[in-house]
């Protein structure tokens, strides 16, 4: 099933939710109806393409409320949740996975001091 966002009418809280194509209505955490908003665009795909490189990651054994909501319903809300429970960030354009290689300056003083310790010239 697709995501898509919706507005309660009672609270007036926006969330995602997964719904069938023809639904027009969800449930609020309130417990009020909310309406589906109209979406610009393709809309969001039920085959979004982080889901299975994030699912692969969870520990879905994990009593943790951030990882069972993420389980229960894997909404970008949830996956932020997520990632702020395991005290984690999605990278930044331009970073990498690895940490970047020590300066010249770094690897001088390194040299220095090993030099240092072994008496090597």
């Amino acid at each position: 099933m697709p995501l898509y966002d919706f507005a309660c009418r009672v609270c007036g809280r926006t969330f995602e939710a997964m719904a069938k194509m023809g639904e027009g209505q969800s449930v609020c955490a309130c417990g009020g109806t909310a309406e589906r908003l109209l979406s610009v665009g393709g809309g969001y795909r039920a085959d979004a393409d982080w889901l299975p490189s994030v699912m692969a990651v969870v520990d879905k054994d994990s009593p943790k409320p951030h990882v069972r909501a993420f389980l229960a319903e894997p909404s970008r809300a949830n996956y932020r949740r997520w990632l702020a429970g395991e005290k984690l960030r999605p990278l930044e354009g331009g970073e990498s996975r690895r940490p970047p290689a020590p300066g010249p300056d770094i690897a001088r003083e390194v040299r220095a001091r090993f030099a240092a310790r072994h008496g090597v010239a």
